[in-house]
């Protein structure tokens, strides 16, 4: 390269400035205060097609903030990297010391926004060769005045088997064009028909719900769902579009997994021990002294948590089933009882001699508003000639709360 012009010096200018008004198509807004950095290495040759993405070497999106790592495979490489920015704000790229190749020299490059054909253009928003690390290129703040879909281009005149890694980092204002909320939950409505219709025909070919669940929950569905939702023809596109492919891959998409995870049972419950209240259990003592020492009635209970990170709360069954492998109670050996609400538990199965329990047990690790869900299991064995002894254990659940009561009641009745 020329050190005449490695030498020269960040330069702001407006582009399209020496143009009049009358030089701009009608309704089109300016573009882009740019700062570009003269004598760049190797940019993109100008396509005939107009669109400067058919120059380079396409790689898919990257949000903002955030980064991406690959390698040069050939001499005279141009590698291209979509990003979408909300109007007016500004970003730093660079191409970082850190996870590139040493003596690697770079340009970067700055196209777009993407209009409605889907091109680019061939304008330089910003550009820069080496004011990163060495050689590496580094575009210290470029503002978008527009805001969508902006095309990033590393390229290397000799990078051969050599590996950049590029950063973008938000310098002002809110870089993402959709609220990162909008992401925080799964839009069904979108990817539900699609991933259920795979699972279903998986299904129909006899594949275990795992293995199907591997077939349609991989990268190549949420690229195909994004593609689906948010192709230029779609009469349609949910707001999350306008964030791009990498934003919605990198947070959405997860959200859905996790949440299809839970649908379709692939999980399990990890129980921990949680105190249960010196209120509750004063209450459990006394109801036991009452009962007297015989066994005519006894009761029992043992409190568990367990951590959550699915937006969905886990299910009563699969709670039940930590149970199981958990707790040791004759219990167990009988018949699995069907699940009931808590007031429904309270009012058929809670034993009377141990009612004095009620409401205490549905309110121990509730959060005021959550519906409280119950399980067990019910055991019978003829102990005396006409005499049986039950064993009976509950799982009440808090499911908002992540909460377990196990609460166990055994007694004698005529068999």
């Amino acid at each position: 390269m020329l050190r005449s012009l490695k030498s020269l010096r960040w330069v702001s200018v407006f582009l399209l400035a020496a143009c009049g008004s009358s030089d701009l198509p009608a309704g089109e807004a300016p573009p882009a205060i740019d700062t570009v950095e003269q004598g760049v290495l190797f940019p993109p040759p100008t396509p005939s097609s107009g669109n400067v993405l058919d120059s380079t070497t396409f790689l898919g999106s990257v949000a903002l903030p955030g980064a991406v790592q690959t390698s040069f495979t050939t001499p005279l490489q141009y590698y291209s990297f979509a990003i979408n920015v909300a109007a007016g704000s500004s970003a730093k790229l660079e191409v970082t010391h850190l996870g590139s190749s040493m003596s690697l020299d770079t340009g970067l490059f700055v196209y777009g926004p993407r209009d409605a054909s889907g091109s680019y253009g061939t304008t330089v928003r910003a550009q820069d060769d080496d004011a990163g690390y060495g050689q590496l290129s580094k575009v210290a703040s470029v503002t978008f005045a527009q805001g969508g879909e902006y095309l990033v281009v590393v390229s290397s005149g000799e990078g051969a088997g050599k590996r950049f890694r590029l950063q973008l980092d938000c310098l002002s204002g809110n870089c993402e064009p959709v609220d990162p909320s909008v992401y925080a939950t799964c839009d069904q409505s979108r990817v539900g028909p699609r991933v259920e219709d795979c699972m279903a025909h998986w299904d129909a070919e006899g594949l275990p719900v795992n293995e199907a669940f591997a077939l349609c929950f991989g990268a190549d569905d949420a690229h195909a769902l994004y593609e689906g939702a948010c192709a230029p023809s779609a009469s349609s596109k949910p707001v999350w579009c306008a964030g791009g492919e990498a934003t919605w891959t990198q947070r959405m998409w997860p959200v859905c997994v996790s949440d299809y995870t839970v649908a379709y049972g692939l999980y399990s419950v990890s129980l921990g021990s949680r105190p249960v209240s010196t209120g509750l259990q004063s209450k459990l003592s006394a109801a036991n002294a009452a009962c007297g020492t015989s066994s005519a009635c006894y009761g029992e209970l043992r409190g568990y948590s367990f951590p959550w990170s699915h937006s969905t709360p886990a299910s009563l069954d699969k709670v039940a089933e930590a149970v199981s492998l958990t707790e040791q109670s004759n219990a167990l050996f009988g018949a699995r009882l069907a699940n009931t609400t808590y007031a429904q538990f309270a009012q058929s199965r809670l034993l009377s001699r141990l009612s004095s329990l009620h409401p205490a047990l549905g309110q121990e690790y509730s959060n005021g508003s959550e519906a409280v869900q119950v399980t067990g299991w019910h055991y019978s064995r003829e102990m005396w000639p006409d005499a049986c002894m039950i064993w009976e254990l509950y799982v009440i659940y808090f499911p908002e709360s992540r909460g377990v009561l196990v609460f166990e009641q055994d007694y004698a009745r005529d068999c």
